[in-house]
């Protein structure tokens, strides 16, 4: 399916001179996301399907520029069509083909429900509640940034069984071993 809201956020793009959001391309759409939008009561369900044609729109521009000599970066609050240079020439992290990939599936977004898009948001905002712990759960495990999930498990067994109450182990930094362990399993499992 070809998404009607390319044309003008192509056009918005390119007079831009700074970056802009995710909110003021929604903005700029509202017409057009007034007659793409269901008869949806639901107003998650509602915010989710203008996120996702405005999404799926940016995603299609960004694959289709790139052989272009353009480059076009995505984040909720910086959205930006740049020329590319050798010093901006990057490819894709796995979020973002993760994401793309996740955009560009119409199926995505039919037959959504309000479970399903409460859902998403649930597990959105754990993981990014989990962000701001990770490094002080990192240090509680006794490792450092870059470890991979097995070294997570392995630390986490180690200290667990030395501070288990039933062990003699202190009940509090047991609390404190297995709260770090639950919050890099969001992190790191995901």
């Amino acid at each position: 399916m070809t998404n009607p809201l390319i044309i003008p956020i192509l056009e918005y793009l390119k007079k831009q001179h700074s970056a802009c959001s995710l909110i003021d391309l929604v903005n700029l759409c509202k017409d057009d996301l007034i007659s793409l939008i269901g008869k949806e009561e639901d107003p998650q369900v509602i915010l989710f399907q203008k996120n996702f044609f405005v999404m799926n729109a940016l995603y299609q521009i960004q694959r289709d520029i790139q052989t272009e000599g353009f480059l076009l970066t995505i984040f909720p609050l910086e959205i930006c069509l740049i020329a590319k240079n050798a010093a901006n020439e990057h490819s894709l992290t796995t979020r973002d083909t993760d994401l793309a990939h996740y955009y560009l599936a119409w199926s995505n977004l039919k037959n959504i429900t309000a479970d399903d898009v409460n859902a998403l948001f649930a597990s959105f905002w754990q993981k990014y509640r989990a962000v701001d712990k990770v490094d002080a759960a990192l240090a509680t495990l006794g490792l450092e940034k870059g470890v991979n999930w097995l070294d997570i498990r392995q630390s986490y067994k180690s200290k667990v069984t030395m501070s288990h109450p039933d062990k003699g182990g202190c009940p509090e930094d047991f609390i404190e071993i297995r709260k770090a362990y639950e919050i890099l399993s969001v992190s790191y499992r995901s």
